[in-house]
């Protein structure tokens, strides 16, 4: 399976969220620094980088990034291994 990318990195704002595909997928937030805040995966990227950015509940969120997968099994796989390597900090790994 190839290097796990992201796409580009966008400022996380309604006009960039309004382009990002309703798939599902994997986003990264990060600061203003560029240190990533949160690892999520989603169904639906677009509506639940919709919620982050309404909600607010990840300070010093700044910029964002995704990558889209052909399953939702495929999405949380890849969550975890973002997770495992860059242990966000407002991430908590569950254990098995």
């Amino acid at each position: 399976m190839g290097e796990k990318r992201l796409g580009a990195q966008r400022k996380l704002n309604k006009t960039n969220i309004d382009r990002v595909p309703k798939r599902a997928g994997v986003y990264v937030i990060k600061s203003r620094s560029g240190g990533i805040q949160y690892v999520g995966m989603s169904v639906n990227l677009r509506t639940r980088l919709q919620q982050h950015l309404t909600q607010e509940n990840i300070p010093n969120a700044h910029t964002y990034q995704t990558r889209t997968c052909r399953s939702t099994k495929r999405a949380a796989n890849l969550e975890r291994d973002y997770i495992q390597r860059y242990k966000p900090k407002y991430n908590i790994l569950k254990k098995k």
